[in-house]
């Protein structure tokens, strides 16, 4: 079913009863479509929420002559591109902290893959910004000074944010010898 553009101009200029009109016709479609892809209730449910939170904030930019279909269906496919090459980078990380840490032991390197990927899910569930700073830190080395240059932050709102991450990550996960390995790394 094609929106009316009408419709399209309402929500263009702020009119909620409009957005919500669209998300009605259109969020079973959006998340069988990223579950299509995404093979996760959560995340076709999050890019869902994406989605329309775009749309929203970019509500006064809505063309109601081009297809408003077209137009959400691309934001939903960049977003599932960007949520593969996280994976693809998540998987990466795993790759290269993996051998790093584990010994001979099968168990302890299983415990520790299953560690990392722990606090992988975790990071994945912090706003994409506050995630973007720590991976920044941890993963690519990265100095305050450096990471608030690239976000447009205060170097103390990144120590700040990478601290609040920290704190995060210690009470959600169960510090086992492998952990406080892992830890110990991902703090230095």
């Amino acid at each position: 079913m094609k929106p009316d553009p009408t419709l399209i101009k309402k929500l263009s200029r702020g009119n909620v009863k409009a957005f919500d009109k669209l998300f009605d016709m259109y969020s079973s479609k959006l998340y069988a479509f990223g579950f299509k892809y995404l093979k996760s209730n959560v995340e076709a449910e999050g890019l869902v929420q994406d989605v329309f939170i775009k749309i929203w904030n970019k509500r006064e930019q809505l063309n109601p002559n081009k297809s408003f279909h077209s137009y959400l269906f691309t934001i939903a496919f960049n977003l599932i591109k960007k949520q593969f090459e996280k994976r693809r980078h998540v998987s990466s990380v795993v790759d290269v902290l993996a051998p790093e840490i584990a010994d001979n032991s099968t168990e302890k390197s299983i415990l520790y893959r299953s560690i990392l990927h722990q606090v992988i899910d975790l990071l994945n569930e912090l706003p994409e910004k506050k995630r973007r700073i720590f991976e920044l830190s941890r993963f690519e080395g990265l100095s305050s000074k450096e990471i608030a240059k690239r976000v447009d932050l205060a170097p103390k709102t990144i120590d700040n944010q990478i601290s609040e991450v920290i704190g995060y990550l210690k009470k959600q996960v169960d510090l086992s010898e492998i952990a406080v390995i892992l830890f110990v790394f991902l703090l230095l």
